[in-house]
């Protein structure tokens, strides 16, 4: 009898064959079958689907930057979206490099009653994280409200899509901190926060020129820094809370 695999001898006792490893199975006294490896075939799927995924992946990639750098306006203003794996690689890259810059830039030596490095790591991720989730969030909402008739899908795209500019300047303003160079490092990452701040601002505006709004995109740019305004008092209500707080109990222990 032979391994139905490599061909090598085995013998109706053998469970396993001394050559390649194959688990045999026998049916009967005259012929040795290999049982079927389960996890053999989970795992080539996985690699199959893997290997897809990166083909795939590096194939938009390659379109996404050549349009965004060349022809912004244009790709906004079509019907072109990206995939939402796409979208989520790009969105996590950009967490794993902000991981990487606050590694390298909070200090490991905080004062006792500070907070840890993991910490402030932590919170600043995931304000990130937020930040830009209620940022879309009332991106999509205004356009909703104004009659926009664009799926939620397209929205996303064009928000990713602008936003890769104030990404850049965002890490080239880390990078300069990196490197020590806090001036010109503060200009870029304010630049970016600009950027963040307007992008809902220009979608509506390039929306308005193809479409039919209930009213005025002005309207629209309204209801936007009216809501702007509102978390921009609440967060300056809780951190001075919370500073008057730290405050008095610093006064109190003495």
């Amino acid at each position: 009898m032979n391994c139905p695999k490599c061909g090598s001898a085995v013998t109706q006792d053998d469970r396993f064959c001394g050559e390649c490893g194959e688990k045999l199975t026998q049916t009967d006294g005259n012929t040795t079958i290999a049982a079927p490896n389960n996890n053999n075939e989970k795992v080539e799927k996985f690699k199959s689907s893997l290997n897809t995924y990166k083909k795939d992946t590096l194939n938009e990639s390659k379109g996404f930057f050549k349009n965004i750098f060349t022809r912004l306006d244009q790709e906004v203003m079509s019907q072109h979206t990206y995939s939402y794996k796409f979208i989520a690689s790009l969105v996590g890259a950009g967490l794993l490099l902000l991981l990487i810059f606050l590694l390298i830039l909070v200090p490991a030596d905080l004062g006792m009653w500070e907070p840890s490095k993991s910490s402030i790591v932590f919170r600043i991720l995931i304000t990130s994280v937020v930040s830009l989730a209620v940022l879309f969030g009332i991106t999509l909402g205004i356009i909703k409200i104004l009659n926009v008739n664009l799926s939620v899908h397209k929205v996303l795209s064009d928000f990713i899509a602008f936003n890769l500019f104030s990404t850049v300047f965002f890490f080239l303003g880390m990078l300069f901190m990196a490197i020590k160079v806090p001036s010109f490092a503060a200009i870029l990452i304010i630049l970016s926060l600009l950027l963040f701040v307007i992008s809902p601002i220009y979608l509506m505006t390039k929306y308005s020129n193809h479409n039919n709004m209930r009213m005025a995109v002005i309207y629209g740019i309204l209801i936007y820094f009216v809501i702007i305004a509102i978390i921009l008092r609440i967060l300056v209500e809780r951190s001075m809370s919370s500073s008057l707080e730290i405050l008095d109990s610093l006064l109190n222990g003495y």
